[in-house]
């Protein structure tokens, strides 16, 4: 009887184990990081140094490149932002689309869609938190798509073949 229970056990560990892998990993290794958030909600302030130096106006849009579970999204929607993010992940997108229905925020919305087909070029601000070797990938795109001007503000990993205009606390922000 014990066997048996240590067998079902070990089962259960390994189908477990399975699921976060391909939840966390598969991700990495074909579309970017694996889902971390950037912050922690209780620690919103450390975005405002961000709205500041983007400045939220009529038009300008944001989007969040891999947009996990929308929370980067809905505090630039929160700051006057029109607020995009794009999340290949489906239970992220949905889990996203959720929470911004239940908070109303009307000027947030979520694209359920690998980031490397979007055209970046109507977007003024963009955020990622990018392994280094996907922002290496990412900066060739932003080169051919994003407007002179745009601003982008990566979360831990810096941005190579782009001049660094601030590091803000965790945040490195460049200018196209």
């Amino acid at each position: 009887m014990i066997i048996l229970l240590v067998a079902l056990l070990e089962i259960i560990l390994l189908i477990l184990a399975a699921v976060l892998f391909a939840f966390f990993m598969v991700p990495l290794f074909f579309y970017g990081a694996p889902f971390l958030p950037s912050y922690r909600r209780q620690k919103r302030q450390i975005l405002e140094p961000l709205f500041e130096l983007a400045r939220p106006a009529p038009g300008r849009k944001f989007v969040d490149l891999g947009s996990g579970d929308g929370r980067v999204v809905m505090e630039f929607a929160r700051a006057g932002f029109d607020s995009w993010g794009v999340e290949f992940n489906p239970a992220l997108a949905w889990w996203s689309r959720l929470a911004i229905k239940r908070f109303g925020l009307k000027n947030a919305h979520i694209i359920k869609k690998s980031f490397w087909k979007i055209d970046l070029g109507s977007f003024d601000i963009i955020y990622i938190y990018q392994l280094t070797s996907i922002n290496a990938l990412l900066a060739d795109k932003f080169k051919k798509e994003l407007k002179t001007g745009a601003l982008i503000i990566s979360a831990g990993f810096f941005l190579p073949n782009f001049e660094l205009v601030k590091k803000e606390g965790i945040f490195w922000v460049y200018r196209n």
